[in-house]
């Protein structure tokens, strides 16, 4: 009703919603909105664009010497309106680099060479890429590239590289050599840096904090082993019957179609001989198409589960979700079914679209805890907790919907993926581990830290953060905004409201005002007064009550909004004869601009006692909440 009502008004007020808005936009942002690539709605505008590319890349993983080894052709598509006088390119290993910017310290005896580039072509033209080049410019990270004549609008170009990178060993950051034959490569092969309508092109380092901010582009990569060594990776294996053994293969072949964990390889199967082909090396292909990066995991020793799930009820399709850990690793062993039911979530509660990609593979590097997402993948430590590890499972699965499916910019906004990722596991963690407490723990690692001077408003932008920050203002905070906007608006319609989220920016680069002027349009409501505390201010949630009196057949009560944070009152008054009644208001009470608002109880019971909030409520002082009331 809501899109018809819009229709008919569109000719003659077609501003008078956007004119209500009372969210600040950058002046990059309204730049773009005048460009016509985004709107004052939320919706992408109608000269939205973006570029890609396509990826076709030979590697091989040197066992014995540590290193890897790769050539590759990118073809890039400039769908912009812009002429191009440079390319930007990441090499992500040069954060090893002696000189290279970084967020932590790192002993120079752990610090390399970063990337080897052997060789750079454009378009047939080979560049110098020593040292001392005029042809391109290395700083940290990232590589700057001159182009001898500009890249007009709407053409391509071809791009050659040669590079090579020693695997960390002591230095891994979310990738790495774990030992004995445990790999995990991310952030490994030269990538086309995002140029968007935006900021033109995204020049920020990858220093260590700062994650994903890439373009959504295919994929096809052979990645070379020596035999023995199984590999699993982002996107489908194209190969896996001549790769795998046969009995293997089978299994593999079983788990994409089981509700129940397939052990797909066992210790078992190791002491029956090469689980992999007898060849000296083995080339595994990969293929994955409109996905916005892509890693893999070699090993020759762990174990492999993996069972599916429907994901689509019209369509009936279904996703492998598969798990390699070495044997006996914690919890690991009924992990696939945790895994099975966070994809299920995902796809039917919340945010209630069908996961998008063909597997979700976890691989347990051995560590202790902690993990990193990339599209179908994920290198997950193994926490001794079950909930710890069953949270771990989801936040790095549910990845695959933010950023990965949609691409924000995690560089410039962490909180729009981690964010979600830290509120969304709540219910499948209670499920599996319901003394743990999940949403209860998110909310006092908020409060330990809420107001303090590195709690900065959200929509500072993510690479502006310290270490000590990024956990409050990435994951807890905004962890905490979504659960307070879900109980103000409805489990219905903030799923609602996610829908429309996806359906608008699935497969884009969305913005927080497109996340916030989207959900505005979907809710039928200006958030304003909820958007604007819990993402561009300084400040911290604390009510406190001021009075509670009896009288005249009712409990009266004041509330003060000590804080600047709009959070939902519970107000428990018990009575002399032991009862408790609880009285309830929603967030929204704030919405006004009071910060005293009255309570009132009709009973002829006299309340002795009152207690403010709840361990689901976030609030930074439990001194102002509670009153003791005597008699008159």
């Amino acid at each position: 009703m809501r899109k018809i009502i819009l229709l008919l008004l569109i000719f003659v007020v077609p501003t008078t919603y956007s004119q209500n808005q009372s969210i600040y936009i950058p002046l990059n942002v309204k730049n773009a909105i005048e460009k016509g690539t985004r709107t004052m709605t939320g919706l992408p505008g109608p000269n939205y664009w973006q570029n890609k590319s396509i990826y076709k890349i030979n590697v091989e993983l040197l066992e014995d010497s540590n290193i890897v080894v790769g050539e590759e052709t990118i073809t890039y598509f400039n769908n912009s309106p812009d002429s191009l006088r440079e390319l930007v390119m990441r090499l992500y290993r040069d954060i090893s680099k002696i000189g290279a910017v970084r967020d932590w310290y790192y002993n120079k005896k752990y610090l390399n060479d970063g990337v080897t580039l052997k060789y750079l072509i454009i378009n047939d033209d080979s560049l110098d890429v020593s040292e001392s080049s005029k042809d391109i410019y290395r700083r940290s990270t990232n590589m700057r590239i001159r182009l001898k004549n500009k890249m007009s609008p709407n053409s391509q170009i071809t791009i050659k590289a040669g590079w090579e990178f020693e695997i960390p060993k002591e230095m891994k950051l979310r990738m790495g050599n774990y030992g004995d034959g445990n790999f995990y490569i991310a952030y490994w092969y030269p990538q086309m840096a995002v140029y968007d309508d935006i900021d033109g092109w995204d020049l920020v380092d990858y220093s260590g904090i700062v994650e994903f901010y890439n373009d959504f582009s295919d994929y096809e990569v052979n990645i070379k082993v020596p035999k023995g060594l199984v590999v699993w990776a982002t996107g489908d294996l194209i190969n896996a019957e001549s790769m795998l053994r046969k009995d293997i293969y089978e299994k593999y072949e079983k788990a994409k179609i089981s509700d129940q964990t397939v052990r797909i390889i066992e210790q078992d199967d190791y002491k029956k001989g090469l689980v992999t082909a007898d060849n000296d090396f083995n080339v595994w292909k990969f293929k994955a198409e409109n996905v916005s990066d892509f890693t893999f995991a070699a090993n020759r020793s762990f174990n492999w589960d993996g069972a599916s799930v429907v994901v689509d009820s019209q369509t009936g399709r279904r996703v492998l979700v598969d798990l390699i850990y070495e044997d006996n690793t914690i919890h690991y062993d009924n992990g696939v079914q945790y895994a099975r039911a966070t994809v299920e979530y995902l796809s039917e509660e919340l945010p209630g679209f069908p996961f998008p990609y063909s597997h979700a593979t976890s691989y347990s590097n051995g560590s202790r805890g902690g993990g990193m997402e990339s599209p179908m993948m994920a290198n997950n430590g193994a926490p001794s907790n079950l909930g710890e590890h069953v949270g771990l499972v989801f936040h790095e699965i549910s990845h695959n919907y933010f950023p990965f499916m949609m691409g924000t910019n995690e560089r410039k906004f962490a909180w729009m993926d981690e964010g979600w990722a830290a509120m969304l596991p709540t219910n499948v963690v209670d499920r599996f581990d319901p003394g743990f407490d999940y949403k209860g723990q998110r909310v006092e690692l908020y409060e330990k830290y809420a107001g303090s001077e590195s709690d900065l408003p959200l929509v500072t932008p993510s690479y502006s953060y310290n270490t000590r920050a990024i956990r409050l203002g990435f994951y807890d905070r905004p962890a905490n905004a979504y659960y307070a906007l879900e109980e103000y608006l409805g489990t219905h319609l903030f799923k609602e409201c996610m829908i429309e989220y996806i359906n608008r920016w699935k497969g884009k680069h969305p913005l927080p005002h497109d996340f916030f002027l989207t959900f505005n349009e979907a809710a039928d409501e200006d958030l304003s007064w909820f958007w604007k505390p819990w993402f561009y201010e300084y400040g911290y949630a604390d009510l406190a009550l001021v009075s509670v009196k009896n009288g005249n057949g009712e409990v009266n009560a004041e509330i003060k909004k000590v804080g600047n944070i709009p959070t939902r009152i519970e107000l428990n008054f018990e009575f002399e004869d032991g009862s408790v009644e609880t009285v309830s208001n929603p967030a929204s009470v704030w919405k006004s601009g009071k910060d005293i608002i009255k309570v009132n109880l009709k009973t002829d019971k006299n309340v002795v006692k009152a207690r403010l909030g709840s361990k689901y409520i976030p609030d930074v002082s439990d001194e102002n909440n509670i009153m003791e009331i005597k008699a008159d």
